[in-house]
């Protein structure tokens, strides 16, 4: 099998884990994951922002068009709907739908493409609410960050990393399934049916 090919299967495995768990234990937010995106919907992405997206990456949309519906990453919210359940994974963060990447993409991230480096292509696929200004990124640049996270913040560089998105997804899948804390954060509590990591 070639690294991509390997990249994709870790995704796919861990991403089984995950919802697993969700539909035993967080129904609610099992219940919201939203359908796959299309292999027509991510070449157009790639075409839009002239970059190639890594097969991990591919892989898990291809599974789900992110980690809620769409309208949890959208303005404005109602006070009348429920809480969102797209923003599940550690650090309140959720995966957002491909449609959303692109205004991502314009958003924190670009300062350096903008101003120095213009082969640069940071994908941001994380975030911690619908603005986009906060989250994670993969390097989706050729070269050797390529397929990396790392992560963006408001008014700071881009931090790039060193883990893969199948390997942080299988870092989240074993901790949600032992029942331990990730990072910072608390061990994953269900409040609702939400999955929460509190």
């Amino acid at each position: 099998m070639t690294d991509d090919q390997i990249r994709a299967e870790q995704t796919l495995v861990a991403w089984a884990r995950i919802e697993t768990w969700l539909k035993e234990h967080a129904p609610r937010t099992f219940q919201r994951l939203p359908a796959p995106a299309t292999e027509g919907e991510l070449r157009s992405l790639e075409q839009d922002l002239d970059l190639a997206v890594p097969a991990d990456v591919r892989a898990f949309y291809l599974v789900r068009n992110g980690t809620g519906p769409a309208s949890d990453f959208d303005w404005p919210t109602s006070r009348d709907a429920p809480e969102p359940t797209g923003y599940f994974l550690p650090n309140d963060e959720g995966v957002g739908p491909l449609e959303n990447l692109g205004a991502w993409f314009e958003g924190p991230v670009a300062a350096a493409r903008l101003d120095d480096e213009p082969g640069q292509r940071y994908l941001p696929i994380t975030t911690i609410d619908p603005d986009g200004f906060y989250g994670s990124f993969v390097d989706c640049t050729p070269g050797r960050g390529y397929g990396l996270l790392g992560d963006y913040a408001e008014a700071e560089l881009p931090n790039p990393g060193e883990a893969t998105f199948a390997a942080y997804l299988t870092e989240v899948a074993n901790a949600l399934c032992e029942g331990r804390g990730f990072g910072d954060d608390t061990a994953p509590r269900v409040l609702d049916g939400r999955l929460d990591w509190g």
